[in-house]
């Protein structure tokens, strides 16, 4: 049960793995037991939540009430979409890598459909990302508990 409430913790928006270590710490679990549970919470919203953010850029594309405004905004992004898809994957690692508050997965991914970065791509970057800001975080837990004992 406390491996199950890390790993929906994890996969909540805003508090992700940032908050998913520190509560499986909290929790009873060792520092790698925590580390993977929040890992698996966070890394298992980002494709559905890709696709989700993909039906709904099409139901907005379709929507007369909408559709002016998304043009508009797919017209802006478009001018610069050859830099956005050489170099947006490296981008979207870095956003989420850097564990600040609003930079996590769910962020990225409606950054990575505002930008046109391939699923598969933004996929992998995201995955990584979140990796990366999940040493992060468990190197700092680890130096908190290391400070209290």
């Amino acid at each position: 049960m406390t491996y199950l409430k890390v790993l929906v913790t994890s996969a909540l928006p805003v508090v992700e793995l940032r908050g998913g270590i520190p509560l499986g710490l909290y929790l009873g679990l060792t520092l790698w037991q925590s580390f993977m549970a929040s890992l698996a919470g966070n890394i298992m919203i980002i494709y559905p939540w890709l696709w989700v953010l993909e039906r709904l850029e099409e139901f907005l594309a379709r929507n007369k009430l909408t559709a002016p405004v998304y043009r508009m905004l797919i017209n802006k992004v478009s001018k610069k979409e050859a830099m956005f898809q050489k170099y947006g994957k490296f981008a979207l690692f870095l956003f989420v890598a850097i564990p600040l508050p609003t930079t996590g997965a769910w962020t990225a991914c409606v950054a990575a459909r505002f930008f046109r970065i391939p699923r598969r791509d933004a996929f992998w970057a995201i995955a990584l990302g979140v990796v990366a800001a999940g040493f992060i975080v468990l190197f700092n837990s680890y130096l908190v508990i290391d400070v209290f004992n």
